[in-house]
């Protein structure tokens, strides 16, 4: 699909500002719920934990753990590994537990999905969403994963979906401080219908690089220092993340796992079984190596 592209005499600087303000509103369509839903819902979960964040913020987060028959076995659950989960920008932890609940049991993997300062609980609390958040919410998430519960990086893949990716490509690119364990030995990243950047979805490529530093979720700086295997799913009618994004990521991965384009699927019609058998192939994979 063809890249929408400004010259650049057009983009004043106050025209900059309000892509920024632009590129800020649209990745954050928060949920707007009301406390009742989360009660009823989120609240009665046994699995429900609370993280905090490096500047003291308190975000929920979910530690999804299926039952199967390898439980009863020596080990059983050392060959599981835990998704860690990031959610999409118009949804939160507390709508979309049963998509988690269901990720869990038919990829027969734990997983730990977070919630984003600013959403839902967090929101209630009177917290804002940012491009900073998510990535303080996601380093809350590693250090409570590997320095608490103690799983072994080798045993989680991230797992980012759309604007998800962003806090997912970004954590696994570098180190956590505060962490004694490295993003850059997870098993493995797997992304769906990821962003090249909020600027790149939102305006076109020549246009990300004028606002530049406006610019959020850089995926496309990042996801080179990658390290671990990394596997990517895309629509190819995906008028929200063009397609051009995950294959554009695809292209400069160290490690590229064969990817899935889904022909004909957008950004939220994207078939549940075809995305988890998907994933349950990487993880396979990853469980062979």
């Amino acid at each position: 699909s063809s890249v929408r592209a400004y010259p650049a005499h057009l983009l004043a600087p106050s025209r900059a500002t309000g892509m920024g303000s632009l590129v800020s509103t649209l990745a954050f369509p928060c949920p707007k719920v009301g406390r009742q839903f989360y009660e009823q819902t989120l609240l009665k979960r046994p699995d429900l934990v609370y993280l905090t964040t490096s500047a003291g913020e308190r975000i929920p987060a979910c530690h999804i753990r299926p039952r199967s028959y390898m439980d009863n076995l020596p080990g059983g659950r050392s060959t599981r590994k835990t998704l860690l989960y990031s959610h999409g920008n118009a949804e939160d932890l507390g709508l979309h537990l049963r998509y988690v609940d269901c990720l869990a049991r038919d990829l027969d993997a734990d997983v730990f999905s977070y919630e984003y300062v600013g959403y839902s609980l967090s929101q209630l609390e009177g917290a804002e969403p940012s491009e900073e958040g998510c990535i303080r919410s996601i380093d809350a998430a590693w250090r409570y994963c590997t320095d608490q519960l103690m799983i072994a990086p080798q045993d989680i893949v991230i797992f980012g979906r759309s604007i998800g990716s962003g806090p997912s490509v970004d954590l696994a690119s570098r180190e956590v401080e505060g962490s004694a364990h490295s993003p850059l030995d997870v098993a493995g990243v797997l992304l769906q219908s990821p962003i090249e950047s909020g600027a790149r979805v939102a305006f076109g490529e020549t246009v990300s690089w004028i606002g530049y530093s406006l610019d959020i979720f850089r995926n496309y700086e990042k996801i080179g220092k990658i390290r671990a295997p990394c596997a990517i799913m895309h629509g190819t009618a995906d008028k929200v993340v063009p397609l051009r994004n995950g294959q554009n990521l695809h292209a400069l991965l160290q490690r590229p796992f064969e990817p899935l384009w889904i022909d004909g699927y957008g950004h939220n019609d994207m078939p549940q079984d075809r995305c988890f058998g998907y994933a349950k192939g990487f993880l396979d994979t990853l469980n062979r190596r």
